[in-house]
């Protein structure tokens, strides 16, 4: 069964806000304001969108990245394929959050259920996650936006699965290759990385904490 990730306001989900999931062409920007405005209250794990996209996304796919960094098997042309580890990290860490050194430096951790219990805690600061993974999906979605801008037919099609507002064009019908542009982030799709699961990010706005 696919795991479900809680959108960017927890709980309840609506495709119809853009401000409520991360699209793949979301330059850094924008990745980084939705991420900022997101749903993150210290201390709650059950509702935070945030935290459950590193344990179903960010997590897996950095153990991935260490198991072909060990084997010698990265892929060329995937883009920036490091794991989401410091160069400081101990072995076994599949997870650093980055902090300036006067908040006491960066953490590591070896497993998901580690760091939910120091959020559940209070021992990490939602800004410092919400930091973490901001750079994370920028790092994941680097390859497809350059993919894509630098294919004319691609943005074409785009343009016709997504008419802007306004336009007197009628819709046309699109190949599954175009509607993909505009789908969720899907844990499945993010560049080859072999992620067996998928998972999917989209909620409603909401106040942030």
């Amino acid at each position: 069964m696919n795991t479900m990730v809680p959108g960017l306001a927890g709980g309840k989900m609506s495709a119809s806000d853009p401000n409520s999931k991360i699209d793949f062409l979301d330059s850094p920007d924008v990745v980084k304001k939705k991420l900022r405005a997101a749903f993150c209250e210290e201390g709650n794990v059950d509702e935070n969108g945030v935290l459950a996209f590193v344990g179903a996304v960010l997590i897996p796919i950095s153990q991935l990245r260490l198991s072909r960094q060990q084997s010698g098997e990265l892929e060329p042309g995937l883009g920036d394929q490091r794991p989401f580890v410091s160069d400081d990290a101990p072995p076994g860490t599949v997870f650093t959050i980055e902090r300036d050194a006067k908040f006491g430096g960066p953490s590591h951790y070896s497993s998901f259920e580690q760091l939910k219990e120091e959020f559940r805690e209070k021992k990490v600061h939602p800004g410092d996650l919400k930091a973490s993974v901001t750079s994370g999906i920028n790092r994941l979605l680097e390859p497809i936006r350059k993919a894509f801008e630098g294919d004319e037919e691609w943005k074409r099609i785009e343009g016709l699965a997504y008419p802007q507002v306004g336009k007197a064009e009628k819709k046309k019908k699109v190949s599954d290759r175009a509607s993909s542009w505009g789908q969720r982030l899907l844990c499945c799709v993010c560049v080859g990385e072999g992620v067996p699961s998928t998972a999917t990010w989209e909620g409603e706005e909401r106040e942030t904490h």
